[in-house]
């Protein structure tokens, strides 16, 4: 039986006995940080087949305060940003659009360069042709936050990290009786735990012993597979006194060291420069509670910034800083700045966020009753609508809540009409809205029209499963059972199948048709395993 000092993120009895997976490691090198790490093999589509969510880290209303930062530098000099982990790029083609629109004399001396530490999501991005309208201002890149010289050389004048700080791993710090300890993490699965592993035909039942045993070694899990093992992991924690350690909290996500590279980075960056650092965290880490210290989407884990620790280090490197306060554990943004003109910069910073709420749409959909109704929900949008600006309410993020809420509800209709909203303005993302336009479409018998959704959904991001669900649906109904099996095949292998109902409904189907084998195999399997 284990007996944790903490146990974080998965609060469990511990009652089944539990195999260990990992002994005590810091974060960084922690079985739940190699899998986060792995979610990114998907490229782009990772931010889709994870949920992560493209709201106000990407926006426009956060493109529109950055407008101001930039015109400000760009008052009597040509300015270089550069945003690092940029993704997709969206907030880069939305702060020139801003710029363009709001103050053309700066966007005229403005240069991007929008760029991620890894080749492929940069040329995935690329590809996607969101800077198509910034050609003459913009280009993709390849640079990594910890490769300085890389950053330096190219001398920003501005660099923006929108929700990057979040994806290193911290260091956990805590103070006990005035000794600061870090703590170590151990990982565990319970030994009767279990899953269907699709990506063979047919899917092999995984034990606890053999998750165990994959889980040594990320090479052997694919990103579907992780996404179905993240649930399982049980973490105990213990603390280790470490010398030389200095904090004023209590506990927190330290980044202690990526922060002081962050201040030597400015401090070689051209006079009157800065970095704009949006994210999720604290701004009194004290206030930060063990279980809120990492949030999951999938396979991706994000972990609070502590940003008076930022705050703390920037004032010993002799920096500026300007913090925009949102909720503790919300979404906060901090510049760090590197000038003589600090007043004109502050001005600035005010203008361009002052009163900025993050996720006001949010705000009044989380306020609703648990047992609220369709019409409930209607009311909330259309007060939503009625008193939001647009470019809040066309944030992806939002359309795109609105979309699945009322398809949660059962309203085709009005989840297909937000759905078309997602597809126009987000073509690049938009694969599960385009999945669920698809399935009106084939409740429609338009197959032809749900076939060509399907399939631009599945090209947007493979690993994600409605689309191929889909597309099996439209082949039974035209009866072409070859090109069923093979995407009720591809189905099984992503990370939201119901396995047992995809095999019976296998067995069901294809029992008269001439892919009788298939339909005994997926008989046999249920058998096996009961189902």
């Amino acid at each position: 039986m284990i007996e944790p000092v903490y146990t974080s993120y998965r609060l469990c009895l511990m009652k089944p006995e539990h195999i260990l997976v990992q002994g005590p490691v810091s974060r960084g090198e922690s079985v739940r940080t190699r899998l986060a790490q792995l979610a990114w093999r998907e490229g782009i589509s990772a931010f889709v087949t994870n949920n992560v969510p493209f709201s106000f880290s990407s926006g426009r209303l956060l493109a529109g305060g950055l407008a101001h930062l930039i015109d400000a530098l760009a008052e009597h000099d040509d300015v270089t940003v550069m945003e690092l982990g940029a993704g997709i790029g969206y907030l880069s083609a939305f702060s020139l659009d801003a710029l363009r629109d709001r103050f053309p004399e700066a966007y005229e001396r403005s240069t991007f360069l929008v760029s991620d530490g890894e080749p492929s999501l940069v040329e995935a991005a690329e590809s996607r042709g969101v800077l198509r309208d910034h050609r003459e201002r913009s280009q993709f890149t390849i640079a990594d936050l910890r490769d300085a010289s890389c950053i330096v050389s190219h001398q920003p004048r501005l660099l923006i990290l929108s929700y990057l700080l979040d994806a290193i791993p911290p260091v956990h710090v805590a103070k006990s009786e005035g000794v600061m300890e870090t703590a170590r993490v151990a990982t565990y699965v319970p030994e009767d735990c279990s899953v269907f592993d699709g990506r063979s035909w047919p899917p092999v039942l995984m034990r606890a012993e053999d998750i165990a045993l994959v889980l040594q070694d990320e090479e052997n899990v694919s990103p579907p597979l992780g996404r179905k093992l993240v649930s399982l992991l049980v973490e105990e924690w213990s603390w280790v006194e470490e010398q030389g350690l200095t904090s004023g909290s209590t506990l927190l996500n330290s980044r202690r060291q990526t922060i002081h590279d962050l201040c030597r980075i400015l401090g070689q960056m051209p006079e009157e420069s800065g970095i704009a650092i949006t994210d999720f965290g604290y701004v009194d880490s004290c206030a930060m509670d063990l279980s809120e210290m990492m949030t999951e989407y999938g396979l991706c884990a994000f972990w609070a910034v502590a940003f008076d620790e930022i705050v703390e280090v920037a004032d010993r490197h002799g920096f500026e800083t300007y913090l925009h306060r949102g909720d503790e554990g919300q979404t906060h943004t901090l510049v760090i700045y590197s000038g003589s003109r600090g007043n004109r910069f502050l001005d600035a910073f005010v203008s361009g966020f002052e009163g900025m709420v993050p996720d006001r749409p949010g705000c009044i959909l989380y306020n609703l009753e648990e047992d609220a109704t369709l019409a409930d929900i209607y009311e909330a949008i259309d007060r939503i609508e009625q008193t939001i600006s647009n470019e809040e309410i066309n944030l992806y993020g939002n359309l795109s809540r609105f979309a699945h809420l009322l398809l949660q509800f059962g309203d085709l209709e009005g989840a297909a009409a937000f759905s078309e909203r997602c597809i126009e303005r987000y073509p690049e993302v938009a694969a599960p809205e385009m999945a669920i336009l698809g399935s009106v479409k084939g409740k429609k018998q338009e197959l032809g029209a749900a076939e060509v959704l399907f399939k631009r959904a599945v090209e947007l991001a493979p690993g994600l499963a409605t689309p191929h669900l889909g597309l099996a649906g439209v082949c039974k109904a035209r009866e072409e059972w070859e090109s069923y099996f093979e995407h009720v095949k591809a189905y099984l292998a992503t990370a939201n199948c119901d396995v047992p109902e995809a095999m019976a409904q296998i067995a069901a189907t294809l029992n008269e048709t001439q892919l009788w084998e298939p339909a005994d195999q997926a008989n046999r399997w249920l058998e096996e395993y009961g189902t």
